[in-house]
């Protein structure tokens, strides 16, 4: 349906897959110059302001900016384009461009085929075979990286920006294709990064009185209470604070859900470095499920067990086995970490396989994401790259890109590398071809030639890119 200013309009075939293929040839017309190895910008107007051009040599974020075509049948097609290759940038972080002219073909072949009377099911259906034939090529070809000169290489084919790449690689060298990698704004021109020993999360102390006159506090050998109750009364912890004294407990972090004004003068009024040291930090998590995630993955970290809130629970028998331990604990303004848990390494090793095997299932872009950074914070390590630049804009520029690079480095130190340039998809052609010539029926055999010629595609971009006859 067309909507114009007066009324709507029904379109019929030929016209629609007409402009939608228009509207796809317009999107990847603006993606392709960027595939090859030579960084080519594609300038994008700004709508909202009068700031300069936005240069931009991703696929995605070029679909992205390009929000809507003049005509709105064409834009349907323009759509199709960024979903596909948005999906490819979320899950992979690489490839969209080729993502874009592969895709192209595939349209432009199909509707070729089926407006000379094919049929679209069986077509789909051998489509759909033909492209798992060339992911179990390309996983074939595939090669392992690992090491910190492989790895700083990538990144730089990646990103393009060599002391950008040396962080990476060397970030990823450390902290592996599961560590937890946070990229955030730098206050210098430059980049640097910063490991963090242990896992911390993003719950600072409940109050300065907790800090005195320091940056940060440090417990050794401490004792955690995990929960996400409410405290509202002081008188709720007295079970708690009974049991650390009579316990020889000198030092303790509360994990709790929200605590009083009243309840943090306490704690601070009976702080006491002879006796009993006390901090308070909030149960990390937005939301009460992810909240219990986080409790979870603390108390097996640790050893203690969470008191949950919605089960009705106190701290009333509360015993030293519910507490959980740590060699080290710290705690400022911002977050709050744990060095050295003291909780079951079995159970520590089957909760994160668990979590492994529900990463590599889920479907939900953001529950992989949050399952990755709770993969990567039960790992014990972490980094944080500081992006730095000259200008607001450029600095936005170089954290989207470090992202890209960051994911797609997981990617690849997950599943290997293949051959660049378009040569890996090139050599799955041969079997291709042959499924081609072994099918029963016209539809079988069109599809499969309309897969090889999508996946020359890439190739012939990047020649054509060079200055080359890429036909």
């Amino acid at each position: 349906m067309s909507n114009s200013s007066s009324r709507d309009t029904v379109v019929f075939q030929p016209d629609v897959h007409r402009t939608m293929a228009r509207g796809v040839n317009k999107l990847v017309r603006a993606i392709r110059p960027t595939l090859g190895p030579i960084v080519r910008i594609v300038a994008i107007d700004r709508i909202l302001d009068d700031r300069m051009p936005e240069m931009l040599d991703n696929g995605a974020i070029i679909a992205q900016r390009i929000i809507q075509l003049p005509d709105r049948n064409e834009d349907a097609g323009a759509m199709l384009v960024r979903e596909v290759v948005t999906r490819v940038g979320e899950q992979v972080g690489d490839g969209t461009a080729s993502a874009a002219v592969i895709f192209q073909q595939v349209l432009d072949g199909g509707i070729r085929y089926l407006a000379a009377g094919g049929d679209s099911v069986l077509l789909r259906k051998h489509l759909e075979l033909g492209t798992e034939l060339v992911i179990d090529g390309l996983s074939k070809s595939a090669i392992p990286i690992s090491g910190g000169k492989d790895l700083t290489h990538l990144a730089e084919t990646l990103c393009h920006d060599p002391s950008m790449a040396e962080l990476i690689g060397e970030i990823f060298a450390t902290i592996g294709e599961h560590g937890r990698l946070e990229i955030r704004a730098g206050r210098t021109r430059g980049m640097s990064r910063e490991y963090v020993e242990g896992m911390y999360w993003e719950q600072g102390v409940v109050s300065r009185l907790m800090l005195a006159d320091a940056e940060k506090i440090e417990f050794t050998d401490a004792s955690i209470l995990i929960s996400d109750l409410d405290i509202k009364d002081p008188k709720q912890l007295m079970p708690v604070l009974q049991l650390a004294l009579s316990n020889g407990i000198r030092e303790l972090l509360l994990v709790v859900g929200s605590i009083s004004d009243g309840a943090i003068a306490f704690l601070a009024a009976n702080n006491d470095p002879e006796r009993l040291t006390t901090a308070a930090v909030k149960a990390p998590g937005w939301g009460k499920e992810e909240q219990a995630e986080s409790l979870q993955d603390l108390a097996i970290v640790t050893g203690g067990r969470p008191f949950v809130e919605t089960a009705g629970e106190t701290f009333a028998p509360i015993t030293t086995e519910d507490l959980g331990r740590a060699r080290r604990v710290w705690a400022d303004r911002r977050n709050f970490g744990i060095v050295g848990g003291r909780g079951d390494s079995r159970r520590l090793r089957e909760h994160m396989a668990d979590l492994q095997d529900a990463y590599e299932n889920a479907d939900n872009l953001v529950r992989r994401d949050k399952l990755q950074a709770r993969f990567g914070k039960l790992l014990g390590g972490s980094a944080t790259l500081w992006i730095g630049g000259d200008t607001e804009l450029q600095v936005e520029e170089k954290i989207e890109t470090a992202k890209r690079t960051a994911s797609a480095m997981r990617g690849a130190m997950m599943q290997g590398v293949v051959p660049g340039g378009g040569v890996a998809l090139l050599a799955c052609l041969p079997a291709l071809t042959k499924m081609a010539a072994n099918a029963d029926n016209p539809d079988e055999r069109a599809a499969y030639r309309i897969v090889s010629q999508a996946i020359t595609q890439p190739f012939r971009a990047i020649v054509a890119n060079a200055g080359f006859d890429g036909a």
